[in-house]
């Protein structure tokens, strides 16, 4: 839960790129998912930056920390209503709507970077995080990566 409140402040206090910022999203990615990537709302795209500057001594998972929500492009709701969807999912009751789309981000975003050549991390990044990773990943990766997004 500290996470979720971290993240809708985070949300809530978000600001745009800066220029150096956009330069290390343009040099950590290629143009096709750079064209994605900048599809995210802005506070999106500061939360992924912020991800991807606490890996960014590991090139190999730059990718992966800047492209895993990219999902939530498809989901058009702000940041009061993905923390309510948020405690929803929690419960057994029914979802509908964009909620069922932002719960499914995961799977959304990993079919959009396959279909742009992502790498296998950042594929299964988007589509199995938070959790336990697939066996065809290597844990340590996982491990920094899932840090790096609740920290």
């Amino acid at each position: 839960m500290l996470h979720l409140a971290r993240r809708f402040f985070g949300f809530l206090t978000a600001r745009p790129l800066g220029p150096r910022e956009q330069i290390f999203v343009s040099d950590s990615i290629s143009p096709d998912l750079r064209r994605l990537f900048y599809t995210q709302r802005f506070e999106d795209q500061r939360h992924a930056v912020d991800v991807a500057s606490r890996v960014a001594n590991r090139p190999d998972l730059i990718e992966a920390a800047l492209m895993h929500d990219i999902g939530k492009t498809k989901v058009q709701i702000g940041a009061i209503e993905r923390s309510l969807a948020t405690m929803w999912f929690m419960t057994s009751l029914p979802i509908w709507g964009e909620w069922l789309s932002y719960r499914d981000h995961g799977r959304i975003g990993a079919e959009l970077l396959e279909s742009l050549g992502a790498g296998t991390l950042a594929v299964l990044f988007a589509r199995y995080h938070p959790g336990d990773p697939p066996q065809s990943c290597n844990h340590a990766h996982w491990i920094a990566l899932e840090r790096a997004d609740h920290a």
